[in-house]
């Protein structure tokens, strides 16, 4: 008998256990937030990641209910910040403004120490096309005329791109196969001076973010003959995208906000819903807008299987030009 009422003691206990811990977690989601919250970016201040991680903060925190604060904590091609923020407490009071790199660093960087799984996926929020682009008085004008030259005289053109594994030089490898033709892909230090090399006579085309040439050919100064994306840039809608083309080359430039593995699914969720707020007000949208951006907005497990998705796209693209580490 004794040992009976022992285990019924046992069960109650137990049972009153789970219900106490189940009222904290309740209690605890209910709190949240009670401080302000850190925005990691790991990249330089008034770099495009600075700026619209710097908006994400402005204009989120209202939804949020608590101050947004951003620090750039930059180095290792966003290694030292990705990781930073990837290891934190997973109490929903440091996020990260992940970016593209964190799906193509991983596959050309020996030992790049984090990548979109160490994360809990909170919200895509904007996305960025590729594009080809000649100075506006140049004898291309249109991409079909490019490649049969291309074809003409392989490995002569001059094709300016931001870096040696940046998306663009992934977006003109993506091109260049799915065209078959060869061009000197030429790297700088950035789409500025790809574009100031451009502009200046020094190469037959550059290929950058839509944003980043926008400017330019607003003043008249660069034709873009595709948008190398399954979707057009809104900013040029005439200009079509190398899908619509006949060409199957796809590389965007994406924005997003993530919180490190293990973080409470209530926490997820409540900055799910404040930060999908924030992505249809108006001054936000208007934000984006005036730099050539649209919001796109998805959130949690699909933008978690995007992120995988984009992950092995461009995994396979940085395989195909030669850059990815040998397996």
């Amino acid at each position: 008998m004794k040992n009976w009422r022992g285990e019924v003691w046992f069960l109650v206990s137990v049972i009153f256990l789970f219900a106490f811990l189940a009222c904290q977690g309740a209690a605890s989601a209910q709190d949240y937030p009670t401080k302000k919250i850190e925005l990691v970016v790991a990249f330089k201040p008034g770099g495009g990641s600075d700026t619209l991680g710097r908006a994400v903060a402005h204009y989120g925190e209202e939804h949020i209910g608590q101050t947004i604060f951003v620090t750039n904590r930059t180095g290792g091609a966003g290694a030292i910040g990705f990781n930073y923020g990837a290891r934190a407490k997973p109490d929903g009071y440091v996020l990260t403004f992940i970016v593209t790199t964190l799906t193509i660093a991983p596959h050309i960087t020996e030992g790049y120490p984090v990548t979109y799984k160490d994360y809990e996926p909170i919200a895509l929020i904007a996305v960025v096309p590729s594009c080809i682009s000649v100075r506006a008085d140049s004898k291309y004008k249109t991409l079909e005329g490019f490649i049969q030259d291309a074809k003409a005289n392989p490995g002569k053109l001059r094709v300016g791109q931001a870096g040696t594994g940046s998306p663009w030089h992934l977006a003109g490898a993506a091109l260049a196969d799915a065209a078959g033709i060869k061009f000197s892909s030429v790297p700088y230090k950035g789409a500025g001076p790809s574009i100031t090399a451009l502009l200046g006579g020094h190469l037959d085309a550059t290929i950058t973010s839509a944003a980043e040439i926008f400017p330019h050919v607003k003043a008249g100064k660069a034709r873009t003959l595709a948008i190398i994306a399954q979707k057009r840039f809104a900013a040029m809608p005439d200009v079509q995208t190398s899908i619509e083309l006949g060409y199957n080359a796809d590389v965007v430039s994406w924005r997003g906000i993530a919180a490190p593995k293990g973080t409470p699914q209530n926490i997820i969720e409540y900055l799910i819903n404040g930060f999908e707020k924030m992505s249809k007000e108006k001054e936000f949208i208007d934000f984006l807008e005036s730099r050539g951006i649209n919001v796109q907005f998805v959130k949690g497990e699909a933008f978690g299987k995007w992120l995988a998705d984009k992950h092995g796209e461009y995994g396979k693209i940085a395989k195909m030009a030669g850059v990815a580490l040998k397996k």
